[in-house]
């Protein structure tokens, strides 16, 4: 066990930088391509290396989830006039600090795709049949190298794109499928969209034979000894805790996610409903909604029924930071303050006396003039307290894909008002409250715009949930949003190729 933890730990820790090294040699960048995929762990590390690179501060460690995209979303207003974070609450795209912000966005994500490119093309080599001997690996490497292209190629058309509806900006972007310096055409959006689906299917189709999928609900975060018993012939850490790759369901609530936002309902239903059906071996759902039991331990980003994760264990050491960013009393650094009547109007309607997200995912503390003050938990490492193996498992987490964004999905994508009833009433009672009934699909939308809102606080989703629906009004913002607002420029770099 202590080997897996370390191999978790060196592996799928927040910066490249900080964790000594995610290779026993130099650095990817510095080690001939003929060199670095001799070895079966050098595929390995390969691999682990682009997800290491999401953790990246100005990406998925921070700025396209906890705070930089959730200032566009409008969550929070308590910044100064002159600060980059109102600059991107009023879509000010040619602020210098808000070009930079996104250039590094932009280069970032490129530069996973490059290295996800290189994997793939040496997997399917004649070479690595002799270094990376099982095909089920060699599938599981290139399957998960598919979906990481596929999911950063997402994120480039959700910031940099046109509006997925009603365009009248048209925009063209590169959809990167090679390596080296190389000229790559910017594609229309149709073409773009085509082979980012096409990406995802190869990727489902090389990943289905996923160990995963041969377990039931608790072995998302199933460990080495428990694969040996279950299945001893991929009795290897590399197949160990999925939760932290792309593993198939994330793959299919991925194609769920991207399907919704291109407006293919049909594709969305079937492929959200196959994660909420799914079933092990033994007859027990792979994955289940977070109940109480996550919020009383203490684990706010709700392991249990996250499918992909990036495992970040400089959220301990950020504690200082998080508090600054989620509950800070210094006026003049309170950029992410929270006002209460904000928290109360995205619970409106909703019974909160019992509800285990409004009670257990929000602290309180009184202000300087003695008001409540509300803020959020849920990237906090110091409120229970708990064993290294369960930080590792369970805390270190930063939410990518969770079920409760694939029950949202197959609800807005269902047209059986009684289909769409059951999944809410499970969804809501796993979040202890029990709902009355829609009565009519346009309201059960609503509503479920609302719990969008509600629940992806500080996971970065809820901007682009306005830009799929083309919406011109946000939630406490006064001004009606323009199709502009939506469309982040690319770099001026990028457009002098």
């Amino acid at each position: 066990m202590r080997k897996l933890h370390t191999y978790i730990y060196i592996c799928l820790i927040a910066v490249l930088s900080s964790c000594e090294g995610w290779l026993h040699v130099t650095p990817k960048t510095q080690v001939p391509t003929e060199d670095f995929y001799k070895s079966e762990t050098g595929f390995e590390d390969a691999l682990i290396g682009c997800y290491v690179k999401m953790n990246s501060e100005n990406l998925y460690g921070k700025f396209l989830t906890m705070c930089g995209i959730d200032y566009m979303a409008q969550y929070y207003d308590k910044m100064a006039a002159s600060s980059v974070e109102y600059a991107l609450r009023t879509f000010d795209y040619e602020n210098s600090d808000v070009e930079a912000l996104f250039k590094s966005v932009y280069n970032e994500l490129y530069n996973i795709i490059l290295q996800a490119n290189d994997i793939i093309e040496h997997i399917d080599s004649e070479d690595a049949r002799t270094v990376v001997r099982k095909e089920s690996k060699r599938r599981l490497i290139k399957g998960e190298a598919l979906a990481i292209r596929a999911f950063c190629h997402f994120d480039i058309l959700r910031i940099f794109g046109q509006l997925p509806r009603q365009a009248s900006v048209l925009v063209t972007l590169p959809y990167s499928e090679v390596t080296g310096v190389v000229e790559r055409p910017h594609l229309l959006y149709r073409q773009y969209v085509e082979k980012l689906q096409r990406d995802l299917d190869d990727a489902a189709e090389l990943l289905s034979d996923d160990p995963v999928r041969r377990f039931s609900y608790a072995q998302l975060n199933n460990t080495t000894d428990e694969m040996v018993a279950a299945m001893p012939d991929v009795a290897d850490d590399f197949f160990t805790f999925r939760r932290f790759r792309f593993n198939y369901y994330a793959v299919r609530a991925l194609s769920a996610r991207v399907s919704l936002y291109t407006g293919n309902r049909q594709d969305a239903y079937q492929a959200a409903m196959e994660v909420i059906d799914a079933k092990g071996d033994d007859g027990g759902s792979i994955v289940r909604l977070a109940g109480e039991d996550d919020y009383m331990k203490g684990h706010y980003t709700l392991p249990s029924e996250t499918l992909l994760a990036l495992s970040n264990a400089e959220l301990e050491s950020m504690t200082v930071e998080l508090e600054q960013i989620f509950k800070n009393g210094d006026s003049s650094t309170d950029a992410m303050r929270f006002l209460k009547s904000r928290r109360d109007a995205m619970f409106q309607g909703r019974n909160t006396a019992n509800n285990n997200r409004y009670n257990r995912i929000w602290g309180e503390y009184s202000g300087f003039s003695g008001e409540i003050v509300p803020y959020q938990k849920k990237y906090f490492q110091n409120e229970v307290s708990a064993s290294e193996d369960v930080k590792l498992t369970e805390r270190w987490q930063i939410p990518l894909i969770r079920l409760s964004e694939v029950y949202l999905i197959a609800m807005e994508s269902s047209d059986d008002l009684s289909e769409v009833n059951t999944m809410f009433y499970d969804y809501m009672v796993a979040r202890n409250e029990q709902p009355d009934a829609f009565t009519s699909l346009s309201s059960a939308k609503e509503e479920i715009l609302n719990e969008y809102r509600r629940e992806f606080l500080a996971e970065g989703q809820m901007f682009f949930v306005y830009k799929r629906l083309n919406t011109n009004k946000m939630l406490w913002n006064v001004n009606s949003i323009k199709e502009a607002n939506y469309i982040v420029p690319v770099p001026r770099s990028e457009n002098k190729k």
